[in-house]
């Protein structure tokens, strides 16, 4: 019984040993490969072509006080020269447009090398200002016009295959 104890016993420190062994740094025998996430380092600048193709977003803040919430679409046309903008608009309770029955409001948009830029009204005045992120994927925004606090966040819809799931 003791020979077989001892047998049980140097059994499990040789495992102890070469399981411990194939954790320590820049051994790679182990009997599982270790993984390790890498960040992507993608310093590329950003352009107008970064906003190209649908986005769904939500916005919310005030407008002269009063609560405003939306949901929409925006869609940009990778050259800068026109964006457009559909929703369903709340201000205090009362909507005030509709996704499906309003016309779309357009306007130019500007993306800067820094991924920052700015929605433009028709004019060129202000509009919105603006921070690309991933790549493009996704867009956060605030309101700058007069009387005007909210922000949005918006998310580009699967259109050139980037969802996953």
């Amino acid at each position: 019984m003791k020979r077989f104890v001892a047998w049980i016993g140097l059994g499990g420190l040789n495992a102890s040993l070469l399981l411990g062994l194939s954790v320590l740094p820049g051994d790679r025998s182990g009997p599982v490969a270790k993984v390790h996430a890498q960040e992507k380092n993608d310093n590329s600048p950003c352009s107008v072509a970064s906003l190209n193709g649908a986005y769904g977003f939500y916005r919310s803040g005030t407008r002269n006080g009063e609560v405003v919430a939306a949901v929409g679409l925006l869609t940009f046309d990778g050259t800068g020269a026109v964006g457009t903008a559909r929703s369903t608009t709340i201000r205090n309770g009362v909507k005030v447009s509709d996704l499906f029955t309003t016309p779309a409001a357009t306007g130019p948009y500007e993306v800067d090398p820094d991924c920052t830029g700015k929605f433009l009204n028709p004019d060129g005045s202000d509009l919105a200002h603006i921070a690309v992120v991933d790549g493009g994927k996704e867009l956060y925004f605030t309101s700058v016009a007069p009387g005007v606090t909210s922000t949005a966040v918006a998310k580009r819809i699967n259109s050139r295959g980037d969802h996953k799931d």
